[in-house]
């Protein structure tokens, strides 16, 4: 379990998360959502213990980040982070996804091996002699997916992780959670899409302003409150269930066209 107690940072004077409490499960889906710049990157970043809290303190699995090692940490946690530029330069694929399990004490053959199943299941390994920056926008952020998924950490941050993918590789990424899922991982994303989000229902944290306003399941939050404010889009099928007056929000189409066959029925 990952826990932030009371947790603050700031970027100079100004406060990017202030008095964050939260519990992050493995086994489930957590999903932060909110408008830009609303602090969730941040949260993102504290979990991984790529930064340390300012004040209170992150937890993972009772190891507090502020008093272990960013490699203590990254064992656990891994993150996939938006701009996949942003974690990549080495001089070639295969080399790009060696080089955390090399750090981690992997010795090269192992490495390489690994490095090589994470490239196939990504369908990258072709590219493994190719240099990284020469992929494309969607391939790239397929890298940074097998770079993390080699090293099989407990729990994988994906900030924003369907910008630039294609409904193909939405479906894949679909599959993928629901693989870790299945290993008892737990997933944790920061996205706007809230189209892809609703049919996993995530626990979810809306963040604005550094403050987390609402928490509780996806399925329930747009019956609670309109959130246009935090830059939320109600999903389609939330709003087809609220015009079909359905009891519970139907989380796929599936789930809607079974309560209106049953309707049709009567």
């Amino acid at each position: 379990m990952i826990k932030l107690k009371d947790v603050y940072y700031t970027y100079g004077t100004r406060y990017a998360v202030e008095g964050v409490s939260l519990e992050i499960k493995e086994g489930e889906v957590t999903a932060f959502v909110g408008p830009n710049g609303a602090g969730k990157t941040t949260i993102a970043k504290l979990i991984s213990g790529i930064i340390k809290p300012t004040r209170g303190s992150v937890y993972v699995d009772g190891i507090d980040t502020k008093k272990s090692s960013h490699l203590e940490i990254i064992r656990k946690v891994g993150i996939i982070f938006q701009n996949p530029d942003y974690q990549l330069f080495e001089r070639t694929v295969l080399e790009e996804v060696m080089f955390a399990l090399k750090n981690m004490g992997y010795d090269r053959r192992e490495a390489q091996d690994r490095a090589m199943k994470a490239l196939d299941r990504f369908g990258l390994s072709k590219y493994a002699n190719r240099p990284p920056l020469s992929l494309s926008g969607g391939e790239k952020k397929r890298l940074t997916f097998a770079i993390v998924y080699a090293w099989d950490p407990k729990y994988i941050v994906f900030d924003e992780p369907t910008v630039g993918q294609d409904g193909l590789n939405l479906k894949n990424l679909r599959n993928l959670m629901d693989e870790m899922l299945k290993e008892g991982k737990g997933v944790i994303i920061t996205s706007h899409d809230m189209e892809f989000l609703w049919p996993l229902n995530p626990s979810t944290f809306v963040v604005k302003e550094g403050k987390v306003v609402w928490m509780g399941k996806m399925k329930e939050l747009f019956k609670e409150a309109n959130y246009s404010d935090a830059n939320l889009i109600e999903p389609q099928l939330s709003v087809i269930s609220k015009k079909l007056s359905l009891k519970e929000p139907a989380l796929s189409v599936e789930d809607a066209a079974e309560v209106i066959k049953g309707v049709s029925n009567i």
